[in-house]
């Protein structure tokens, strides 16, 4: 009697289906991300348009004052080296590129930030693109610091290196902010692939 109260006979081909939760979606997360790569785009776009305007590192105020910081750190370093380094640096390819570099992290940069608002998936790529530039021309930065700088003392060439390895970080960051949508699922679920909305729009006109 207790084998026949309460069982239940199923069909062996039957599967149990857990139900789906729909994810809501967060549109607050793209949004952050946005804010975040249009201000570094402006912060990259004024390092383009430095480069541009400018053929010199250090004016010549910065030169004297960068040989005098140096100079009280036991660091031999004359202003006329600041100047050779300055000339070294801005001579080598790094200098006669940065400028289209910095302006094409910039124009993806801000590509990324404005689809994002929008919340259209494809400013992930964008933004990331633009933060791979500027982190890649930053490394290649350090690395043609460290050319220019091997006749000054290995602190002021270490310095120099440093500030360029700064700004790489600060393109890891960039990086990494545009791809946070897609570490979370209701960010995910904020962004629109146009691929996606073209082929629903074709399904409904077909029906």
């Amino acid at each position: 009697m207790s084998d026949e109260i309460g069982s239940v006979m199923m069909d062996a081909e039957e599967v149990l289906i857990m139900p789906e939760i729909p994810v809501r979606p967060n549109h607050s997360i793209p949004t952050v991300t946005a804010i975040i790569l249009l201000l570094g785009a402006a912060m990259v776009g004024y390092a383009a348009f430095n480069a541009f305007m400018t053929d010199e590192l250090f004016s010549e105020a910065d030169e004297t004052q960068l040989a005098d910081q140096f100079t009280e750190s036991e660091a031999d370093v004359t202003q006329e080296d600041l100047q050779q380094y300055d000339e070294d640096f801005s001579n080598s390819p790094y200098g006669k590129w940065n400028g289209l570099l910095f302006s094409a992290s910039t124009l993806c940069l801000i590509g990324g930030g404005i689809l994002l608002l929008r919340g259209d998936r494809r400013g992930i790529h964008s933004g990331a693109l633009g933060a791979f530039i500027l982190t890649s021309a930053n490394l290649w930065g350090s690395s043609a610091s460290k050319e220019a700088a091997t006749h000054l003392p290995e602190i002021a060439s270490l310095t120099f290196a440093t500030m360029y390895y700064i700004y790489a970080c600060c393109g890891l960051f960039c990086l990494t902010s545009a791809v946070m949508p897609m570490l979370f699922a209701s960010g995910r679920a904020a962004l629109t692939s146009p691929s996606a909305d073209l082929a629903v729009e074709n399904l409904v006109e077909e029906e």
